[in-house]
């Protein structure tokens, strides 16, 4: 009967010795996996993105906001040591440009910005450009298809086009408008948007009318009609909210 309790005894000691082994094995292996966890956090570089799973879409956001970083950080001046274009007789106006591939289509963004001769912002003085004319912007940014006539006819893609340019300008913290030439190439008529901070979203839009100016746009009522649609509120034709002033220049 003794050796019998002995052996039931030894035999449970063994059990007991067999967990406690268990038990370390399995806190080494949680040990080691904490490390190996550390060890990955702290060599694994700052800002590292991992675009082999990315779509099309978020790497030409990617590349736009690349390009949009690195003309930022080098500042008017430095772009133009760089070589940026002149435009214009007035030598104020400037551009620097960079091609990026989006799907099978080819694209070109182009960043335009004022300076004067001593590094600072100038004042127009001269030709100016349609943007300017249009919406008073000094730096502002252009995208449009590398094709004949530069101009998207296609209202879904000039829309992802803005889309994909205002994400990217939100990533870099940047206020630059950015716009989209649409239409036909003769209207001169772009599309366009800016964020204004966290909050605040302004949109553009601008269309030229030529020589053939449409029947309804002849008269106030058709421009009051067009005026008051860009604001999406129904029409009230009250004569104390309408104000016209000609301006004529020679």
């Amino acid at each position: 009967m003794a050796s019998s309790s002995n052996m039931g005894n030894e035999t449970l000691e063994e059990e007991d010795e067999e967990e406690v082994e268990n038990c370390s094995l399995e806190r080494k292996y949680d040990n080691v996996g904490i490390l190996i966890k550390s060890y990955l956090k702290m060599f694994q570089p700052e800002g590292f993105d991992d675009f082999t799973l990315a779509s099309s879409w978020e790497r030409f956001i990617s590349e736009i906001e690349a390009v949009c970083r690195l003309w930022l950080a080098d500042g008017p001046k430095n772009l133009l040591e760089k070589g940026a274009l002149c435009l214009g007789p007035q030598k104020n106006l400037y551009k620097v440009k960079s091609e990026l591939k989006y799907g099978v289509k080819m694209y070109c963004l182009d960043y335009y910005f004022e300076i004067s001769r001593d590094g600072k912002p100038s004042q127009w003085n001269g030709d100016l450009h349609d943007m300017q004319l249009s919406f008073g912007v000094k730096d502002f940014l252009v995208i449009a298809p590398l094709s004949a006539s530069g101009v998207v006819l296609d209202a879904p893609e000039s829309t992802k086009l803005l889309s994909a340019t205002a994400i990217a300008l939100s990533n870099c913290g940047s206020t630059w408008p950015a716009f989209v030439p649409v239409h036909d190439p003769s209207r001169k008529a772009f599309i366009g948007i800016q964020n204004m901070g966290t909050v605040l979203t302004r949109r553009f839009e601008a269309d030229h009318i030529g020589s053939q100016v449409p029947v309804k746009l002849m008269h106030l009522e058709g421009l009051y009609e067009l005026f008051i649609s860009k604001f999406g509120r129904p029409l009230n034709h009250d004569p104390d909210i309408l104000l016209v002033g000609d301006t004529f220049a020679s």
